[in-house]
Formats: structure tokens, sequence, C-alpha cells
């Protein structure tokens, strides 16, 4: 089984026209039928912080609720990540936690919100989790998302406030298991590149779309098997 990743939709942004996005959506939703995956798993930044919505909705509740409408038409499971903006209203109008745990056939889903330093470091209390969702997994493949990126996911610098910040403890845990672990993180709208390996771990880079007037016009979708662990490109260069 495939699950399809997507995210940075960036839904309800001033930034694109209501006729591009809903020519946006449309196709995906095609995209997704067509495509025959499983499952989607969305990173986060679904829809646009309060200050760049269009005047149509109110704040990140409506807007969310727009993105929430659209998924509705699928009868395959989607994952949501969230960011700290969302934590208010997220588990309510989801029906996911925003650090959660799922199985698939042979890969386990484990999504993480991180509470500290602008959705860039987990609390103690969200290593915890992770760790013990680590050790309760019973699958041969593990796949943590999060907004923001695990560092050296892309060849992006590795700065303060750029990927996510890692601790030993952290490291050690996904770095040094004896299960396929993968981190998936979106956040960047990076251009495609390969995964990095790091011991145990694989990580890589969601996928992005693009805002209608940016000068990158471009975007790629990727997928993950859940028995295999392949990272595929789904969709490779396409502008909506």
């Amino acid at each position: 089984m495939n699950i399809l990743i997507i995210s940075d939709l960036h839904l309800c942004d001033k930034r694109n026209s209501v006729e591009f996005e809903q020519n946006r959506m449309l196709k995906l939703a095609d995209f997704i039928r067509s495509s025959g995956v499983g499952a989607v798993l969305d990173l986060g930044d679904a829809v646009s912080r309060k200050e760049l919505l269009r005047d149509n909705f109110a704040d990140g509740i409506e807007a969310m609720k727009y993105y929430l409408d659209w998924r509705s038409q699928f009868t395959i499971p989607f994952i949501e990540c969230a960011v700290a903006r969302e934590f208010e209203f997220f588990e309510k109008l989801t029906g996911q936690k925003p650090d959660s745990f799922h199985t698939f056939s042979n890969m386990s889903v484990i999504t993480l919100a991180p509470k500290e330093a602008n959705d860039h470091r987990l609390t103690t209390e969200q290593l915890d989790f992770l760790i013990s969702a680590l050790k309760k997994a019973d699958t041969p493949n593990i796949l943590i998302a999060s907004h923001v990126p695990y560092p050296g996911s892309c060849s992006r610098e590795i700065a303060p406030g750029i990927f996510l910040e890692v601790s030993q403890e952290l490291k050690d845990a996904v770095e040094k298991s004896d299960k396929n672990i993968f981190w998936c993180g979106g956040h960047f709208h990076w251009q495609e590149e390969p995964p990095a390996k790091f011991g145990s771990l694989t990580a890589f880079y969601g996928g992005r779309f693009c805002f209608e007037n940016s000068p990158e016009r471009d975007g790629y979708l990727r997928a993950i098997d859940t028995d295999t662990g392949e990272i595929s490109t789904i969709l490779q260069s396409f502008w909506w």
C-alpha cells in the first residue's frame, strides 16, 4: 500500500486566487482517486495563518473547516500534522490528536506537533510519547511525520530556527534502532532531493505546492510504500 504525502497547501491564502485554488484542489482530488493510494499524509500548513487568509475567512477555524469539507469526499484515511497555531481547535475539528499513532499493514505512522520554539522543539512529554510509540510499534517500518523536518532532510543549511531541534536522546532513538525508521517533514517548499540516511533513520522531504505567483512555479508529491519503505516521487513537475 502507498501513502501519498502532501504538504503546505496554504489554503484560503490571499496570495492565491480563488480560481487557482479551486482548480488545484479539483486536480488534486482527481489525482488521489486515480493514483490508487491507500491513505494520505498531510504534513501541515494545510491552511495559512490568520493574517494571510482571504477576507471571507475569519480565522483558522473557518479555513480548517474549508479544508476538511474538501477532505470529506474521500473514503481513504487522512493523517494530519498540526502546527502550533492550530492547537486550540485541531483535535476537535479533525478528530485526531496532534501527537498520534496509526498502524497500517507493515508500517506504523507517528505524527508529532512540536510545542516549543515555534514548532521546532519537542517537549519532554512529547519525547517520552515518541519513544514509547517506537517501542509500541510492532511493524518493521515506522514513519514519523512532523511539519518541520528532521535536520539533514534536504540540502538547506542547518541553523537555529530552520530544522527541528534534535536532542541526543532523540537522535539515538531514531538513528540507532533495529527497525527501519523514516522521518518526513514539509515546511520549506524545497526542491526535490533524494532521502538522507542516518543509521537506521531515513529522513526526507515530503513534497511541495507553490503559490500562484511564485517564481518556482513547480511542485512534486511523494509516496511511501508501507511494505517496502520505498519512497517515490509519485507526481513530478506539476503546476496547478
